[in-house]
């Protein structure tokens, strides 16, 4: 079939992708230990499912605002407001979308364009380099190296840019690597792009789930162009929301204005019942604390687990990830994508390879998973690359 050039480039989710193989072979009876996906496999939190339900009970099942609910986006400013140092973020400046990478979408379809050219430091969420190329503009990879402990400079950004620059690409904590930007670092590239006039784009998803601080820091926590600078969050990672399809954006007037005009056009609001379980879920303020807290404990407790059974082995290095829920390996030798094919076919364990996240030689595993399963993929992972 004839394709456009719109998605001619476009391949499938590598992490879907691979979640399709495990379960295939999974229902041909092969016992697999899927440490593959995106999300953590834990409930929602009672609180915000209750809220959810009670929204389908009272028959709040009607379209929404195309930006969101009111509940909803006061919801996520005030969160914002309480976790950063912004302080002062209006509702108006938040949009509701199906999920963060919807808002991704959005707002890089409305930023860039033909002949622009936006910065993605490697590794990188496979998503971002076709989101920017959706909106006709070319990903710039931005290596970081293991050595470095993944560190991001201006001075690593000068050497790509170009008079066609119009933006980089922001990830802290990061998928797949846990590592965060120290605040320094954070405060530095944001006073690059904003001497150069460049959009920083912030996905913070992971930022409650930090294992070496409260939380990570947010670019709304250090000096930046607020006319220059969009900060994504949402429900599916620290508040185990990921089938509620609940993200959002939060950034200038103007182009939430014209964001939400995009939005109306392709998918509308996201569901109203998961926007009312979402609106609980970061509106109320002690029991969101008191949830993240009691995950945060147990992811903590998850990583120590990993990194003690990980470690010591002769094919593969590991660090403890300063957040989000990933263990983010270096092979010694050999393919990434090979390797993630012996995993699956020969130990039974689902793992990422690192070449979809621009990075080959790495292999990505979820730890946000059930102690048991953890402890069963870590014994064939130390069977597998030796002790």
């Amino acid at each position: 079939m004839q394709f456009s050039e719109n998605v001619s480039f476009l391949e499938p989710s590598a992490t879907l992708a691979l979640a399709a193989r495990a379960r295939e072979l999974s229902e041909q009876g092969r016992s697999i230990v899927d440490l593959s996906k995106g999300e953590p496999a834990y409930p929602t939190p009672e609180y915000a499912a209750e809220a959810g339900m009670r929204a389908i009970r009272e028959g709040r099942t009607g379209y929404p605002p195309t930006a969101g609910v009111p509940e909803l986006r006061e919801a996520a400013a005030g969160y914002l407001n309480e976790t950063t140092e912004r302080g002062d973020l209006e509702a108006s400046r938040v949009l509701v979308s199906v999920g963060a990478k919807q808002a991704l979408f959005n707002t890089v379809y409305c930023l860039f364009g033909p002949g622009d050219e936006v910065l993605v430091p490697a590794p990188y969420w496979p998503t971002y380099p076709p989101l920017v190329r959706l909106a006709g503009a070319e990903p710039v990879v931005v290596h970081t190296r293991w050595e470095d402990r993944y560190r991001l400079t201006p001075e690593l950004l000068e050497e790509h840019r170009t008079e066609r620059t119009r933006g980089v690409m922001l990830n802290s904590p990061s998928n797949p690597t846990g590592m965060i930007y120290p605040r320094e670092d954070l405060a530095d590239v944001a006073e690059w792009c904003g001497e150069h006039d460049l959009w920083a784009l912030s996905d913070e998803i992971y930022r409650e789930l930090c294992y070496v601080a409260d939380r990570a820091p947010s670019l709304l926590d250090v000096p930046h162009r607020e006319d220059r600078a969009v900060v994504f969050a949402g429900a599916s990672k620290a508040l185990c929301m990921p089938g509620w399809r609940i993200g959002f954006a939060a950034g200038p007037q103007e182009l939430i204005e014209k964001a939400t005009d995009l939005q109306s056009q392709t998918t509308s609001g996201a569901a109203t019942p998961s926007q009312y379980a979402a609106a609980e879920a970061f509106g109320n303020r002690e029991r969101r604390r008191e949830a993240t807290d009691r995950f945060v404990g147990q992811l903590g407790e998850l990583r120590e687990l990993g990194v003690e059974g990980l470690s010591g082995l002769d094919r593969i290095e590991v660090r403890a990830p300063e957040g989000a829920i990933y263990f983010y390996i270096r092979l010694r030798e050999g393919e990434s994508m090979e390797e993630a094919e012996s995993l699956l076919t020969e130990a039974g364990v689902a793992a990422l390879p690192g070449d979809p996240f621009g990075d080959p030689g790495h292999l990505r595993f979820n730890f946000a998973v059930q102690p048991e399963t953890l402890e069963e993929g870590i014994r064939r992972l130390a069977d597998h690359f030796g002790g």
